[in-house]
């Protein structure tokens, strides 16, 4: 199915309110299609969609959907849902929120997809800068909200399509790019992949899936992507000498902002100095300036558009000071992420010679319950760690571990370990505890926002 045989159909969303579900939404929104959709409370996605003209209704009941002909769906959402049921049971068009995006791609003549386990909002949101400044007019989709233009997506032309491909039961499957980005592959979503190896696999085959004359690009620093790096159609990137685009002479111009040479085989396109925090953007801004490369665009609109960029919120974002401690928000959710996050603050607080505080809500049970010796190392590092109950997302407890269970584990790495049931008793906590130089990393990609928030407006910075 094409896009234009949804303009005479009404199409329904079942969790509009999530960040990609309402980016979709709007997209076909502005093609023409009849749009609605329905939510289980309203936020800032359902309020921009209401404004729009768009139809939000509040919970999931069957008379929101009797007079939708096709009905969309994200992985939250299980087959008991009423709506969902609803649709099956009356033979409406049901789509995966994977297969609507794949159906967008389609009508682009140029797509770019970016995947990884970790990174890929940032990166895709770096590409999209660098193809704003060259101003090819691209339409881009991000799993997260673009500092400079205050959203996930805008609407260009026909020609490019940027978006974030997520591998959670292969839906980036759905997706055939003309340039494909594998940014590093690592053990998650292993209630579905069972282990490394069925996401190696899954990997493998997104790199595999592109279209006519095609380009893979990949990291060859990274170790589970080493499988399909040699293969001939794959473009690399990183810091080991034999990538093809690598970084050099990395420079840390002051507490953990890096600045580095480019180099393309063996010649110096230039210099970059980044202008968001943390070492693994280096290896994010190689990934966006080697898909400039594929594109044909000047080295000089990628430098000034990396050098602006500033960043995705909830990716390492400074909401405020508290008595003299930093606090920054992080959507990290897996061990490595966290790892990239204690560095962060460990360079931070160099200086100051500041303790190191995290705090994190583990996302789903099963995540949990499958990385739970990782993730206790992962804080390795940190002074201090809170954890609040963990964000069941899709899932019941029978899944796994409750975070109780983490912190227990995570006390034989670190000295001070805590485990608190309310973001009240966790924002009081962290008041009374931090200190002038001292950072606050505050995790994770479930509701631990309102955690941010909370410290966002009682402390402006």
């Amino acid at each position: 199915m094409e896009i234009k045989n949804l303009k005479n159909k009404v199409v329904h969303f079942i969790g509009i309110g999530g960040i990609s579900m309402s980016a979709l939404a709007q997209i076909l929104f502005a093609n023409g299609v009849k749009v609605q959709g329905s939510d289980l409370a309203e936020n800032a996605e359902t309020q921009i969609l209401q404004k729009k003209g768009i139809k939000v209704y509040k919970g999931h009941f069957k008379s929101n959907v009797e007079s939708a002909d096709v009905v969309v769906y994200s992985s939250a959402i299980h087959e008991d849902n009423e709506e969902f049921s609803y649709a099956k049971q009356n033979n409406l068009l049901i789509l995966k929120r994977a297969e609507l995006l794949g159906m967008i791609a389609n009508c682009y003549k140029f797509v770019v997809a970016i995947a990884g386990s970790h990174g890929k909002t940032t990166t895709t949101a770096m590409i999209s800068e660098i193809f704003l400044k060259a101003n090819l007019k691209p339409t881009f989709h991000i799993g997260g909200v673009l500092n400079s233009i205050h959203s996930n997506f805008k609407i260009g032309n026909k020609k490019f399509f940027i978006t974030e491909a997520c591998e959670y039961m292969d839906n980036f499957l759905y997706i055939k790019p003309n340039v494909s980005v594998v940014l590093n592959v690592d053990g998650d979503h292993l209630d579905y992949f069972k282990n490394i190896e069925g996401v190696k696999n899954s990997f493998k085959k997104f790199k595999n899936n592109k279209r006519y004359q095609g380009v893979s690009i990949a990291c060859i620093d990274d170790e589970n992507s080493k499988e399909f790096i040699e293969d001939e159609d794959v473009v690399t990137f990183g810091l080991d000498k034999k990538a093809d685009l690598r970084a050099t002479n990395i420079k840390q111009y002051k507490p953990c902002y890096y600045s580095f040479d480019v180099m393309f085989m063996r010649y110096k396109l230039g210099n970059i100095k980044l202008n968001i925090i943390g070492k693994h953007n280096i290896l994010n801004a190689l990934a966006s300036i080697l898909v400039g490369i594929s594109c044909a665009i000047d080295f000089n609109d990628m430098k000034e558009a990396i050098e602006n960029f500033s960043g995705v919120e909830r990716r390492c974002e400074k909401i405020c000071d508290l008595l003299g401690a930093e606090i920054y928000h992080d959507y990290a959710h897996h061990p490595k992420q966290i790892e990239k996050m204690v560095k962060v603050a460990k360079d931070l607080t160099f200086k100051t010679k500041g303790k190191v505080v995290c705090v994190f809500e583990p996302h789903t049970y099963s995540r949990t319950k499958f990385l739970l010796d990782d993730f206790a190392k992962s804080f390795y590092g940190s002074d201090h760690v809170i954890f609040s109950p963990a964000y069941s997302a899709r899932e019941d407890m029978s899944e796994g571990f409750e975070a109780d269970v983490l912190a227990k584990k995570t006390s034989e790495f670190v000295k001070e370990v805590e485990y608190l049931l309310t973001y009240d008793e966790i924002y009081n906590r962290i008041s009374d505890i931090v200190k002038k130089g001292d950072v606050v990393m505050i995790l994770g990609a479930g509701t631990i926002e309102k955690l941010a928030e909370k410290f966002k407006y009682k402390n402006k910075i």
